[in-house]
């Protein structure tokens, strides 16, 4: 008996230790946080692609529909003398309102877009665009093949005096129409659009100077004002000497990060006169990044079209954004020296000593962790 009762503990020991053992190298739930690829906060839609709506940003299309609610917006100046376009993006289909006046793809965006996976909508595009889906076999809803099905022409705009092409509109219902009829998912993964802080943690502030108000032209006519709200802790748009709002909610574009990013420029057939397409060096450049009324440089790349954007510090490691809402604005290198923060070019912060005494006094109040 009593040599069998100590085999029968040997054996229940033996087993303790392999259940302590087991329960000891499982990983953590917490070690893996689930975010959002556009905003880093917890998914809005897990397992869906996000959507890529190219519109209209010039006065004569008048306001825009479900800008408000946009994920992301890119802005960029596509075409030489001409207003900015703007590419929104959304979780999934099921998020995007009524958005419009829908405009061609452009390149540009397209190169932003198409790392993460995005169902790009759009009516028509450039050449370049063109060749650029065709070049990687990617599929979209394009307006120019999709028609009623994916988009819906505004008579009474039409009637107030728009050009036909400042009239198309889409929403979730005729994306999904026009994906059903393509035979293309809307499932699937999207990329990290950034190097999320963890949505749970505490934000990173930059540190390197301040940035209550973010003012920049990409072009003579194109100027852009992003002005810090303490209370909203949201940067508010500035387009056109007024503020950018949401026909569909009139509530003006709202933002928690704002990257400023600077590239080479030039025109894509300088010999064509009759062709001002600007051709954007996409595969790195400069930049700010700002967050809470403060700013801080960065440097980014990108490499070939299929390639994510990544935003770097200034050691050469992976910035950490902070979650929630971005705006990014490619710029061109010679409109460089129209970025002022607070009225102050931030090359004169950054060649000095470093911060401000108020960003630094500022930074040193703050109990959020700095960049």
């Amino acid at each position: 008996m009593t040599r069998q009762f100590w085999i029968r503990a040997a054996v229940c020991c033996g087993l303790c230790a392999a259940l302590l053992c087991g329960c000891t190298a499982a990983p953590s739930r917490s070690t893996v946080t689930p975010q959002d690829p556009l905003t880093g906060e917890q998914p809005a839609a897990p397992g869906q692609r996000v959507v890529a709506v190219s519109i209209a940003n010039d006065p004569a299309a008048g306001l825009q529909c479900g800008i408000s609610t946009a994920s992301v917006v890119l802005e960029a100046l596509t075409v030489q003398d001409t207003p900015t376009r703007l590419c929104l993006v959304y979780p999934s289909i099921e998020q995007v309102p009524q958005v419009g006046p829908v405009r061609s793809a452009r390149d540009q965006h397209l190169q932003c877009a198409m790392p993460l996976n995005s169902i790009i909508v759009h009516i028509g595009t450039s050449i370049y665009a063109e060749n650029l889906l065709n070049q990687y076999q990617y599929a979209t809803v394009n307006g120019m093949y999709q028609g009623s099905t994916s988009f819906w022409f505004d008579e009474a705009r039409k009637a107030a005096g728009f050009e036909n092409w400042h009239c198309w509109y889409t929403d979730a219902a005729l994306i999904a129409a026009g994906m059903e009829k393509l035979g293309l998912s809307g499932t699937g993964a999207s990329q990290a659009l950034f190097d999320f802080v963890a949505h749970d943690a505490q934000p990173v502030v930059p540190a390197q100077g301040d940035a209550a108000d973010v003012a920049f032209s990409f072009s003579d006519s194109g100027a852009v004002t992003l002005t810090y709200d303490a209370a909203a802790s949201k940067y508010l748009k500035t387009a056109y000497g007024a503020p950018h709002v949401d026909e569909s909610t009139g509530a003006q574009l709202a933002f928690d990060n704002v990257m400023v990013l600077f590239t080479d420029v030039k025109l894509k057939n300088p010999d064509d006169p009759n062709n001002n397409v600007m051709d954007f060096a996409m595969g790195s450049g400069t930049g700010y990044y700002c967050y809470g009324g403060k700013f801080r440089a960065v440097t980014w790349e990108k490499g070939n079209p299929e390639d994510p954007l990544r935003l770097k510090d200034e050691n050469g490691a992976a910035l950490q954004v902070n979650v929630g809402k971005s705006y990014v604005a490619i710029v061109g290198k010679d409109r460089e020296g129209t970025l002022l923060f607070g009225g102050v070019s931030p090359t004169g912060v950054i060649g000095g000593e470093g911060a401000s005494s108020d960003a630094q006094s500022g930074a040193a109040a703050s109990a959020e962790p700095e960049l």
